[in-house]
């Protein structure tokens, strides 16, 4: 019994991350989008074509490049010039949300993109684990 209550304590007293830092306005969380589809990046033309269908925010979107790994890049309508969002108040909630605290993204290696003001850390050291 003892052992179950001691996983069900470290479960939930396990490290959580908590985003730092402050928007920079670069604009490259505008510019450099993947979408996905069920789980999976768009690689195609004509699956975005698809998936805007049925998923009509995708329309704010365009396609301006490729990733290294083969997925389409892409753009939103709504930014400006000066990296300011034009319809910033009604923005989506991806958007809102960037660059999101996804445990199982950042475990796995994920960071907010480069020249983000944004960055993660761990609310408990490696170290302090070890001296319970």
């Amino acid at each position: 019994m003892f052992k179950y209550l001691k996983f069900f304590v470290q479960l939930f007293s396990s490290s959580k991350y908590i985003r730092k830092g402050k928007c920079l306005g670069c604009g490259n969380c505008c510019r450099n989008i993947l979408l996905y589809v069920e789980e999976e990046p768009i690689r195609t033309e004509e699956q975005f074509e698809k998936v805007k269908e049925w998923e009509k925010h995708y329309r704010n979107f365009y396609i301006s490049g490729r990733s290294e790994t083969g997925a389409l890049l892409f753009t939103c309508r709504e930014i400006d010039d000066n990296n300011r969002c034009k319809v910033y108040f009604f923005r989506g909630l991806g958007c809102r949300l960037y660059p999101r605290k996804d445990t199982k993204f950042l475990i796995n290696g994920g960071k907010p993109l480069d020249g983000c003001g944004y960055y993660f850390e761990a609310d408990k050291s490696f170290s302090s684990y070890l001296h319970k």
